[in-house]
């Protein structure tokens, strides 16, 4: 009786160590809130954001963004700031004109069209 009392206790010490080490290791899907990147943009695709002027769909003119080659980012004829992608992924580093920062994380870039959040 003992000798099973002791076996059973290893089991179930053992049971607890393996199911905490699960859990700990689950995905909590925690990166996607956090604008962290998915590295699902090619280069190619990234390109076609390069050097045009991008006009939002929800404003009444003007210039909302255009991403120079040469890592600026004009935002009126006037303001300009920097652009950098992060660890080459989808997620773009963005200092504006007033030095402060944001992140961009793309959703898609076409010929014609992109989005962000």
């Amino acid at each position: 009786n003992i000798h099973y009392m002791k076996n059973a206790t290893r089991i179930l010490f053992v049971l607890t160590l393996l199911l905490s080490g699960l859990y700990s290791c689950k995905d909590d899907g925690a990166s996607s809130d956090k604008n962290e990147s998915t590295g699902k943009l090619s280069d190619s695709q990234k390109a076609k954001l390069y050097d045009k002027v991008w006009f939002s769909t929800s404003s009444s003119g003007g210039i909302e963004h255009e991403f120079l080659s040469d890592q600026t980012l004009r935002l009126s004829l006037s303001l300009e700031g920097r652009w950098n992608w992060i660890n080459k992924g989808d997620t773009m580093d963005i200092l504006d004109p007033n030095n402060n920062r944001y992140r961009y994380l793309f959703i898609s870039i076409n010929d014609n069209t992109m989005s962000f959040k």
